[in-house]
């Protein structure tokens, strides 16, 4: 059987043992609109897909390498609107830091970017 990495499936508590930040930092990246997570329920329950827990991965990844706080992120997100996937292409060539674009460009081929690249 395969998994569905689209479906939300995880719940706050689960997501943020798997991303090993807490709660409330996860609900911070909702409330700034770093992840739109699925609502359910009277009470609006937050759900995570696969793809929305990648997405964190790498979001985290490249704010603690670079330092960056949300605001700085959001800004890269909308240069990164602006760059063509072959000029992309010819950055990550020429980058010196080859892991960092690494995950911009795993973050630019995930479908929460377009969900999100309205910042």
């Amino acid at each position: 059987m395969l998994i569905d990495k689209e479906k939300p499936f995880y719940n706050v508590t689960q997501v943020s043992e798997i991303l090993g930040i807490s709660a409330d930092r996860l609900r911070t990246y909702d409330e700034e609109g770093l992840v739109l997570p699925e609502r359910q329920g009277k009470f609006n329950k937050r759900l995570y897909s696969e793809l929305d827990i990648e997405w964190l991965q790498d979001v985290r990844t490249i704010i603690a390498k670079n330092r960056m706080n949300i605001y700085s992120f959001k800004l890269m997100l909308k240069a990164l609107n602006y760059i063509s996937d072959k000029d992309f292409s010819k950055l990550i060539k020429n980058s010196k830091n080859d892991d960092i674009w690494t995950v911009f460009e795993r973050i630019r081929k995930n479908p929460n970017y377009d969900k999100l690249k309205k910042f």
